[in-house]
């Protein structure tokens, strides 16, 4: 005997696809429309990643801000950075699903605080802020969710593992996340 829920997932699954791909198709359209109206091109879509765009000023500003920090010697920046990118966005639509407890609003005001003592100044902060399209409640944001997606790693993996062991076992995690997930890298060095 067939499950009833079976083609209400099926539709809905189908619904999700299609919803994707009509988005992505959208975003290439006006892409192409700005191109062809002789636009200067001031941003670019790096990835989409389940429906989500990672643009290029998101790589950069990850960059800047020392969110992700590229190994030394890293041939490729900005590829390293898109796809740890990639990662905490996967990993991040999973935090949302499971809502772990809010991070405490003084761990995230001293990182913005270490964010702007690295930039050496406030006026140099918020300079490179406007250069990179970002406002301080934004990047206030990211900061939260890189705790939150702390918090719901260590409860899911525990903080006391091996680090080797649980680094791998996050890995396998993550990519069997991008397996079931829709990720699109237009990103091409």
């Amino acid at each position: 005997m067939r499950d009833i829920a079976t083609p209400v997932v099926s539709a809905f699954r189908r619904k999700i696809v299609t919803m994707s791909r009509r988005k992505i198709a959208s975003l290439a359209l006006l892409l192409c429309c700005a191109d062809a109206a002789g636009a200067q091109v001031i941003d670019r879509i790096m990835a989409v990643v389940s429906g989500r765009p990672i643009i290029l000023s998101d790589v950069h500003a990850a960059i800047q801000f020392h969110l992700v920090e590229p190994p030394a010697g890293t041939s490729d920046p900005l590829g390293y950075t898109l796809e740890r990118l990639v990662e905490r966005t996967l990993v991040l639509a999973e935090v949302e699903r499971f809502q772990p407890p809010e991070p405490d609003p003084i761990e995230i005001t001293v990182r913005m605080d270490d964010l702007q003592r690295r930039a050496g100044s406030p006026e140099a902060f918020d300079k490179a802020l406007a250069v990179l399209g970002m406002t301080r409640e934004q990047l206030r944001r990211h900061l939260r969710d890189d705790l939150r997606i702390a918090t719901y790693l260590n409860q899911r993996f525990g903080a006391s593992n091996a680090p080797g062991d649980r680094a791998a076992a996050i890995a396998t995690w993550v990519s069997e996340l991008r397996r079931r997930a829709d990720v699109t890298v237009l990103y091409r060095r």
